[in-house]
């Protein structure tokens, strides 16, 4: 998943439809931000999976480390990692940054990497609780963890917006809009699109078999975020499988909210203007050469 791909669109949630849920008070969103994050590394300590420190951030090195330390030896690693704009924290445009968990396993199949995805939402979905969320969303996360998630080949899905006039060509990546008349075509559920277009992807995925223009990996949309996981497996010797996960819009998902924006916690347009104004001398100052 790149820095490109995690941009919000503000015109694709209102195209998919209208997220019911309105932005919590800080305290509400730190409370449910630690509550999921608890609940990943829950999950990931259930399946015996070794948490990664990852240092490095920058487009894309927790991948490329994870994928280091399964060559090592290590089955099953995952981490936290973290995409910043160009000027860092203090940039303050649309977000701040993407909040990645990223995964990475040796010998897991594209299947296996969809059911991994499916399982850690709804376990992570299902660890929340209606003093968070309120009645509302408990009842329509507990909708999505009862029901199963389609599965749609990139092909089908041609094929199914086809059927309802869209006119997109195999190999072009599937419009917003498209996406969101697939999810209304899923009953306003998740679903994983599979088998992606190579050219979509980063090089060193691996190809499906007998189709050389598509690979082995998957997009997990979620209503209202998106594009939430991107998974695929990789095309090498030990054959690293896994996926990347946006904090954020996964927080949008669970929380019903219209703006990824919504979800943030850090108040960061606050603390830009405090950096700014500091005095000359303090250490505290940013772009301190300019003008």
């Amino acid at each position: 998943m790149t820095a490109a791909e995690l941009r919000p669109v503000p015109s694709f949630q209102s195209a998919m439809f209208h997220a019911p849920g309105r932005p919590r008070p800080l305290a509400r969103r730190l409370a449910i931000h630690n509550r999921v994050i608890r609940s990943v590394r829950d999950f990931f300590l259930a399946e015996q999976y070794h948490e990664v420190p990852v240092t490095a951030l920058a487009d894309h090195p927790a991948r490329v480390q994870l994928e280091g330390m399964v060559a090592h030896g290590f089955a099953a690693v995952w981490c936290e990692s973290e995409i910043l704009p160009r000027g860092g924290k203090l940039e303050p445009r649309e977000l701040r940054g993407f909040k990645l968990i990223e995964v990475s396993r040796q010998g897991l199949d594209l299947d296996g990497v969809c059911d991994l995805a499916e399982r850690l939402l709804k376990t992570v979905a299902g660890e929340l609780s209606a003093d968070l969320l309120g009645g509302l969303h408990i009842t329509r996360l507990d909708r999505m963890i009862n029901l199963p998630h389609m599965r749609l080949a990139y092909t089908e899905a041609l094929e199914i917006l086809a059927a309802k006039g869209w006119e997109i060509s195999l190999g072009e990546a599937l419009p917003e809009p498209a996406k969101a008349t697939l999810t209304r075509h899923c009953g306003n559920l998740p679903f994983l699109l599979t088998g992606l277009p190579v050219k979509l992807k980063q090089p060193g995925v691996a190809l499906l078999p007998g189709q050389p223009e598509l690979s082995r990996s998957m997009h997990y949309i979620l209503p209202y975020s998106g594009l939430t996981f991107d998974g695929s497996v990789r095309d090498a010797v030990h054959e690293p499988a896994g996926f990347s996960l946006d904090l954020g819009r996964l927080l949008q998902y669970l929380m019903g909210l219209e703006s990824i924006t919504d979800t943030l916690i850090d108040p960061m347009d606050r603390v830009v203007g405090v950096m700014h104004e500091v005095p000359r001398g303090t250490g505290l100052e940013h772009n301190q050469g300019a003008g």
